[in-house]
């Protein structure tokens, strides 16, 4: 049924903050990430949107001049009182996943980054 944690979380994630724009069936709004990875991305401070919710993300990584384009479901809500919600990448094209790749391989063994 659902993925184990393990399976959730193959890929590396990196901690760098980056700006989302975020579509939902009520309008857009914007969120920074905590984390990111070529599966998904965390944002510590979003409302949350209930697990199992579609999203269309939009973000603009670092040096790159086309954003990168996908849907996404909300795959861990930590927090049901609080902020934060995981969402995964659900149809990233290849040519935007591998320009994703190059950005975290680029970006992957150092601190925070701020985009």
């Amino acid at each position: 049924m659902g993925e184990s944690g393990f399976e959730r979380r193959r890929a590396t994630r990196v901690a760098v903050n980056i700006t989302v724009e975020l579509r939902d069936r009520r309008g857009f709004s914007l969120h920074s990430t905590r984390d990111l990875s070529i599966g998904g991305v965390f944002f510590d401070r979003a409302i949350p949107h209930a697990v199992g919710e579609r999203v269309q993300l939009s973000l603009q990584l670092p040096g790159d001049s086309r954003a990168l384009r996908c849907d996404g479901e909300v795959v861990n809500v930590p927090n049901k009182q609080g902020y934060g919600m995981g969402v995964r990448f659900v149809t990233l094209s290849p040519g935007d996943q591998q320009r994703l790749e190059a950005f975290l391989d680029s970006i992957g063994g150092d601190e925070t980054k701020v985009g």
